[in-house]
């Protein structure tokens, strides 16, 4: 069989000739490369469709997953781990929202130290302004409940000013809403009011009033304005359960139960979030999970369902948010030792209510860093804004130099007040800074309920004060107090009561001390003095002046009737040596004697083992429950 040659336009050793034939194989070769060309332009075209299409339906999925972040978790989970098996074949501003939907995600899982460096690396390099805003308000967020909160609080300064030319919905509701919430969390309630009623007026009817509204109903329970049958939790249901927001709504029931417990309304509070309690748990957001667990164990405690109540706790606990102290955590160990003492089971209680004071003690330690950066942000925007000011008022000077220049004496007149007036706002930029430093200064050594030194200003200056005293060959003498039953005082009469306490006790215990600054708060209820260049007998004298004014000093009745009383401890460098610690632990020892002889009177360290007998010890818990139980 022969094999048919090629046409000769495939070959260009054939000449040209404008023969028949060869402008017939011409016409050919003209054909064969138009279909080449065809083909190629085909292959080209749904290349690029497949590969827009592609791009089109990335973009729909990333949109799809940041609408359903909230109302539908497993869902939106399981859109963001697809999308991430394909990061390779993203673009740039694709990577960057995916980094933004992975910071959600891992902030919902409470793993804030993942989240806020993928929002930052959002923040960083992103070319999409909106999808920055966006970050920047979920980040502060994070950032708070991170207890980062200087951090937050300046972000929040920042993003607030960046509100006004911020026109996108979407990013104006995430600023709102963050605006809102550290506002809420700092126990500014009525800003975080005003900041949630222009969400709700920019978001009526959207997804953003669901926010919106959940958020005034924390504030308004907050200020003690909610009503659990009101108009307020019913338009927030009906609106977060129309957009099918079920985290949201969620926390509004969960205000609204606390308002039924706290109203005396138990068994509706048990209904209404038993209904939802198996919701709640497939959204598998713990601080909600654990806040329905909580308040259910308190109803069922009042209702007297003690054994429903301890498993309700429990889960409160197991359910928390790792190493973060919440609400709900508090209510669970308070809960469980109230339960114990119930039980008669001494040992079990006192394990609990030592959890209970440490959760405590580091949520007001948390209450006050964060009040205290709330202040601090505020007052470095405002340095900052003063900075500004005078730097700009400089450059106007320095303008004006340039522009009298050449002017008659006169103008050079004007040209040197206007400078004086210019170094005039520097200098009182400069005294106002340090007037603030200064301000700062003593805030951080103050204890913000009694004035006096916080624990460690009191540690600093006994430090000094006793190598001084070392050096000298001079005797010191430490005193440690702790208030009677101050637990009973605030579960009886409430915080305030116990608050009013702390400061009368304080001011009573100043007015004997004078202008001695060896004074300090060193946590709850337990104060500590520091005499220099004193003795025991004179220690023991001020202990019984003291005492008796600590009796006096809260008994008015305005807040509740009850008495005030304290155990003192004193011990001596003589018998305890001037290292600090060990000073105090002395004194810490003879004051655990005092309780053990009944409280109320001072007792003074003795050479021998700092550590009260285990019996002592056993002595103390069973005073304390006794007391407790009158």
């Amino acid at each position: 069989m022969t094999r048919k040659s090629a046409p000769a336009c495939c070959d260009l050793r054939v000449p040209l000739v404008k023969g028949t034939r060869q402008l017939g194989a011409d016409s050919y070769c003209l054909r064969s490369g138009l279909y080449a060309v065809a083909i190629l332009l085909a292959v080209f075209c749904t290349v690029s469709r497949i590969v827009v299409a592609e791009t089109i339906d990335i973009d729909q999925q990333l949109h799809t997953a940041d609408t359903l972040k909230s109302s539908n978790y497993p869902e939106f989970l399981r859109m963001v781990q697809s999308i991430g098996e394909q990061q390779s074949t993203l673009t740039k501003p694709q990577v960057q929202y995916l980094n933004y939907l992975r910071g959600w995600e891992r902030g919902y899982a409470g793993d804030y130290d993942a989240a806020i460096p993928l929002y930052n690396s959002v923040v960083s390099n992103s070319d999409d302004p909106v999808l920055r805003f966006r970050a920047t308000a979920s980040m502060i967020s994070n950032l708070s409940i991170a207890q980062r909160y200087l951090e937050a609080y300046t972000h929040l300064d920042l993003l607030v000013g960046q509100m006004a030319n911020t026109t996108d919905p979407l990013a104006r509701e995430q600023g709102l809403h963050a605006a809102a919430l550290l506002n809420n969390q700092a126990g500014q309630y009525e800003l975080g009011l005003d900041y949630s009623t222009t969400l709700l007026r920019e978001r009526e009817g959207l997804r953003g009033e669901c926010i919106a509204r959940e958020l005034r109903v924390e504030s308004l329970y907050k200020l003690k304005k909610l009503q659990a049958d009101g108009e307020e939790i019913r338009l927030g249901l009906q609106i977060c359960n129309q957009h099918r927001e079920v985290v949201f709504a969620n926390i509004i029931r969960g205000f609204q139960a606390q308002q039924y417990i706290d109203t005396g309304r138990y068994s509706e509070a048990i209904d209404l979030l038993n209904r939802h309690y198996d919701e709640v748990q497939n959204t598998r957001y713990l601080r909600v999970i654990s806040e329905f667990d909580i308040i259910l164990a308190e109803a069922n405690w009042h209702l007297g369902e003690i054994d429903r109540a301890h498993s309700y706790a429990l889960r409160a606990i197991d359910k928390r948010v790792p190493n973060e102290v919440t609400d709900s955590l508090i209510g669970a160990y308070r809960l469980l030792y109230q339960i114990a003492v119930r039980r008669d089971d001494p040992r079990t209680a006192l394990g609990f209510h030592e959890k209970y004071a440490e959760a405590y003690r580091q949520s007001l330690d948390d209450e006050t860093t964060r009040s205290l950066a709330y202040q601090m942000a505020k007052h470095r925007a405002l340095a900052s804004r003063l900075e500004i000011e005078a730097l700009n008022k400089k450059n106007q000077v320095l303008q004006l130099r340039q522009d009298l220049g050449a002017k008659a004496a006169e103008t050079s007149r004007l040209y040197i007040a206007l400078l004086i007036s210019g170094l005039l706002l520097v200098f009182l930029w400069a005294f106002y800074t340090k007037r603030r430093q200064i301000y700062f200064r003593t805030l951080s050594e103050r204890d913000s309920l009694t004035r006096i030194a916080n624990r460690s200003r009191f540690l600093e200056l006994s430090m000094r004060s006793l190598e001084e005293c070392r050096r000298n060959n001079k005797e010191a003498v430490a005193i440690l107090f702790d208030l009677d039953y101050f637990k009973l005082i605030n579960d009886r009469y409430g915080h305030a009561a116990g608050d009013d306490v702390l400061r009368k006790v304080a001011a009573a215990c100043r007015s004997y001390l004078g202008s001695n600054p060896h004074f300090g708060r060193l946590g709850g209820e337990e104060f500590s003095i520091l005499l220099a260049d004193s003795n025991e007998q004179v220690a023991v004298s001020l202990a019984e002046q003291l005492r008796k004014a600590v009796t006096v000093s809260a008994t008015d009745g305005v807040l509740g009737e009850f008495l005030v009383s304290a155990s003192f401890g004193v011990a001596s460098t003589k018998k305890a040596g001037y290292e600090l610690n060990h000073l105090l632990a002395c004194a810490d020892n003879a004051m655990y004697k005092a309780k053990l002889c009944g409280r109320d009177r001072v007792a003074v360290f003795e050479d021998g083992s700092l550590r009260p007998h285990p019996t002592d010890r056993q002595q103390i818990t069973e005073s304390v429950l006794d007391g407790i139980r009158n």
